[in-house]
């Protein structure tokens, strides 16, 4: 980047992040005096806090190479240093026990409260992994394994694997529910770099939520490379939850433009209204599948397909997590998307036939990774 956009940039981004600031402040009820912002080039600080002359520093390094969220989580981390000196007059710039306090207050997660240069990876540790963590690593290699089995080209045989994971899923977390177990939780943030979600991205989320044992919120992130800020989907659940639904989301994604791609041939009249009519008919057949499938392993239930919507809302340590990041949720209606009836209901017929299963590509990112 040349010298005079350089520049141009760290002045917007300067800006940007005393808009979060202030953003931050509101969000978790705190009253702190507005510091000046300063981006560095650091490669060993990515963050810092000087109360001397009270300015916060971020690194450009971090901001060009990271997501704007992790460039947030050390913006919180600097703040939990103001906070001990703004209002606890604490100038030792440590990470004992009054940072771990002010981190509390700032909802910060602990992989972002440690010293050091180093960005945690958020479903990752370096420590020896817990009789929890293997657990949820061998539940993520036989929900692959049964996915595995679902690519089968014998009908029955891919809706029984399909099934039989969905049941472990059901059986996984009703235990781990029952049993109050600390698997610990995480986020997932789906970008695709748009200013808004789609009615099908709904839809999709719409069955992550009620199927997969997740957690959605949408919400909105700056995107540092082109000064605008994106609409954003963010799963959050226990680690393994997030896994799977992730893998889920694309594999919907994925299988929803081939069979378009197979049948936009059919459909005549506006292009974009006849593909989300047939996007959403595809998911809705999808879902009533999920449906009958949870109605015939639940007989007894009221409400069968709520079962994943129900556990969530029990889970305690998810509720808190959701709590710590998003003090301040708020609740938005959306309209309904206009459809064409022949279209949207031939989508249901093909989406009944949908199966969830291993072996589509993915391209870039995270995708496809997570279940290997």
């Amino acid at each position: 980047m040349p010298p005079a956009h350089r520049l141009s940039f760290q002045r917007i981004w300067s800006r940007q992040l005393l808009h979060e600031f202030e953003s931050i402040c509101w969000q978790y009820g705190l009253k702190l005096t507005t510091p000046l912002f300063e981006i560095s080039s650091s490669r060993s600080h990515y963050g810092s806090w000087r109360s001397t002359d009270r300015i916060i520093t971020i690194s450009s390094v971090l901001i060009e190479n990271f997501s704007w969220d992790i460039t947030l989580q050390i913006l919180k981390h600097e703040m939990a240093h103001q906070v001990c000196s703004d209002l606890h007059a604490d100038y030792r710039g440590g990470h004992g026990a009054r940072f771990q306090q002010a981190c509390d207050l700032l909802g910060l997660a602990p992989e972002f409260r440690r010293a050091g240069g180093d960005l945690p990876t958020l479903f990752e540790s370096s420590e020896a992994p817990s009789e929890q963590t293997l657990e949820g690593r061998r539940f993520i290699n036989k929900i692959s394994k049964l996915l595995a089995l679902a690519g089968s080209a014998n009908e029955h045989e891919a809706n029984l694997a399909m099934t039989k994971a969905g049941q472990l899923m059901d059986k996984y977390n009703l235990r781990q529910i029952e049993d109050d177990q600390k698997t610990g939780c995480s986020y997932l943030i789906i970008n695709r770099r748009k200013k808004r979600i789609e009615g099908y991205q709904r839809k999709i989320c719409l069955i992550l939520q009620n199927f997969f044992y997740v957690r959605i919120i949408y919400a909105g992130l700056y995107d540092p490379a082109r000064d605008a800020v994106h609409k954003v989907i963010e799963l959050l659940g226990r680690q393994e939850n997030v896994k799977v639904a992730e893998y889920v989301y694309h594999f919907l994604e994925d299988r929803l433009a081939a069979l378009w791609q197979q049948n936009c041939h059919q459909y005549r009249g506006n292009a974009r209204r006849a593909r989300n009519s047939y996007y959403l008919g595809l998911l809705e057949g999808f879902y009533c599948k999920l449906e009958e499938q949870n109605n015939h392993l639940q007989p007894s239930s009221s409400a069968p397909s709520a079962t994943s919507a129900l556990v969530v809302a029990e889970d305690r340590q998810l509720n808190q997590f959701v709590a710590n990041r998003y003090p301040r949720l708020s609740r938005r209606s959306h309209r309904g998307a206009q459809i064409y009836r022949q279209t949207y209901d031939d989508g249901v017929e093909t989406g009944r036939r949908i199966v969830l299963h291993q072996g589509i590509s993915k391209q870039d990112g995270n995708q496809g990774h997570l279940l290997d």
